[in-house]
């Protein structure tokens, strides 16, 4: 029987569909939340700058680009994983730290490279700010330095039939169960610690949490329950 499965995150790498289909899946993939850029007029000087997601860079270099700025020669940058890294990468701009993606181990190594530095955090309206706030409490002097807002979807409509739900943030978390309950033998999973948090707040323990933040490890759970 084919199982079907519920991702929080437009699917527009269309070779993980592919995957996930020629094993049985049916997947529908849909973000709960809308994302718009909040535009900056100029850098805060500092040491390094710090990009927690694709969608911070996309956004950050689109306002840094209409406002015909760039990034000072003397700026290091830093990605929270690999697929951070990835869309910094495409653009041209040259990393000096990529963290694997996990909150306490990526604050931690990043840490032993900022201590009495500056550091620019891009990101969205309502980031945890998980690496920021743990390198402040070491000294470290953060900046914010917000780039774009994300709000929770109201508009979604579709059966909740799934056998398994994968949340790729805490807002898809809280936007999903805003309109529907967790059903009798619906699997959850969870990609990032900070997810798997938003839906243990809510109550709900059984959870799978992917190894990394990336598609990858998703599909690794994923087949993984499927042969157990």
């Amino acid at each position: 029987m084919t199982k079907t499965i519920f991702i929080s995150r437009h699917l527009n790498n269309r070779s993980l569909q592919g995957l996930l289909t020629s094993k049985g899946f049916s997947v529908l993939g849909e973000s709960l939340i809308d994302f718009s850029r909040i535009p900056f007029q100029e850098l805060p000087s500092c040491d390094w700058l710090f990009f927690y997601s694709k969608k911070g860079v996309r956004f950050f270099l689109e306002s840094l680009i209409d406002g015909k700025h760039d990034i000072p020669k003397h700026v290091k940058c830093a990605a929270m994983g690999n697929g951070t890294a990835k869309a910094l990468k495409a653009y041209g701009i040259e990393l000096d730290f990529v963290g694997n993606g996990e909150p306490n181990q990526t604050a931690k190594d990043f840490l032993a490279l900022v201590k009495n530095k500056t550091v620019v955090f891009a990101r969205a309206k309502r980031s945890k700010q998980s690496i920021q706030l743990r390198i402040e409490q070491e000294g470290v002097r953060c900046l914010d330095l917000i780039v774009y807002d994300n709000k929770i979807r109201d508009d979604f409509d579709f059966e909740n039939t799934f056998n398994i739900l994968v949340f790729t943030s805490p807002l898809n978390v809280h936007a999903f169960f805003s309109k529907y309950k967790l059903k009798p033998n619906q699997q959850l999973i969870a990609i990032g610690d900070t997810t798997a948090k938003a839906l243990n707040d809510l109550g709900y323990s059984d959870i799978k949490i992917a190894s990394t933040p990336s598609e990858e490890a998703l599909v690794e759970v994923l087949l993984k329950k499927d042969s157990s």
